[in-house]
């Protein structure tokens, strides 16, 4: 997603120009509680990483564990978990932050309509599917438009929102426009570390299989090598979004598994940037992420 003509998006006034911000959560699902990457605790980890994006505007970011089932648990031993998890958390008041999800709504919208046709509730057709991988892989607004239009997008994201306990996820206030649809950080975090937990395993491994399969080139020509994408080591996991212009920003945002590592990238820059500087900015940001081999 690029353009406003996407979404109808209408011009709007320039808002005052955004501060640098970040939000670090660290989320751990077993064992120990861990420092960040070389022993830095979180504390520290949190002015690298901002320091790394610079002035070019408003970053929220966030790093969790990706849970894992609580089969085989005693109850001590799984609130002993929960304990260590809030143990190792660090950040700021970005956690709760509004933004637009531009794209990353897709992953709602694939999540959601995978579980729905498991439970019987929708049927999906091996095209439907195809175009769905499509959707994640290449970011197609076409499909997300289909979907949205004919399972009810604003219901999708309502439902998917109730199933994980994600707070500050709603539908827009224009009914269509998906790529205005709300979400926060914390949320996205929140998505992705309970997705092995919330989904079914073979939905799991088939929405983080199309993240794992991103193509270089999105389906409206955006190179989608940013950020998480264009900065982590290996093969992570990931969804990019992108979208210009709202109340006078560029949106630019990036989220994805490194191993069971989560990382969240939101960004948001005056539209006077341009894409090239936000996309060098968020990579920058990326790139100075601790990665470690998990807890």
């Amino acid at each position: 997603m690029a353009t406003a003509a996407t979404y109808r998006l209408r011009p709007r006034t320039a808002g005052v120009l955004p501060v640098v911000a970040l939000l670090l959560l660290l989320a751990v699902g077993a064992g120990a509680a861990p420092a960040a990457a070389g022993g830095l605790p979180a504390a520290q980890v949190v002015p690298a990483v901002t320091a790394a994006y610079g002035p070019t505007g408003t970053l929220a970011v966030v790093l969790a564990w990706q849970e894992v089932p609580a089969e085989g648990l005693s109850l001590r031993a799984a609130e002993a978990r929960s304990a260590r998890v809030s143990a190792a958390t660090a950040g700021n008041d970005l956690a709760t932050r509004p933004f637009p999800t531009a794209s990353l709504v897709k992953l709602f919208l694939a999540e959601q309509l995978l579980h729905l046709a498991r439970t019987g509730a929708v049927v999906l057709s091996p095209d439907d599917l195809r175009r769905m991988a499509d959707m994640v892989r290449r970011s197609s607004d076409a499909t997300a438009s289909d979907l949205w239009v004919r399972f009810d997008g604003n219901r999708l994201v309502r439902d998917v929102a109730a199933r994980y306990g994600l707070s500050g996820t709603a539908p827009p206030r224009a009914s269509g426009e998906w790529g205005e649809t709300t979400t926060t950080a914390e949320d996205l975090a929140r998505f992705l570390a309970r997705l092995p937990v919330v989904a079914d395993p073979d939905d799991a491994a088939t929405l983080t299989g199309w993240m794992g399969a991103v193509m270089p080139v999105a389906a409206d020509g955006f190179d989608q090598r940013f950020g998480v994408l264009g900065a982590a080591p290996g093969a992570p996991a990931v969804k990019q979004g992108w979208m210009c212009c709202l109340a006078g920003k560029r949106h630019l945002h990036s989220v994805g598994l490194i191993g069971t590592q989560v990382v969240v990238l939101l960004s948001e820059v005056p539209t006077a940037v341009g894409w090239q500087a936000a996309r060098a900015a968020l990579s920058a940001a990326a790139a100075a992420v601790p990665v470690t081999s998990g807890p």
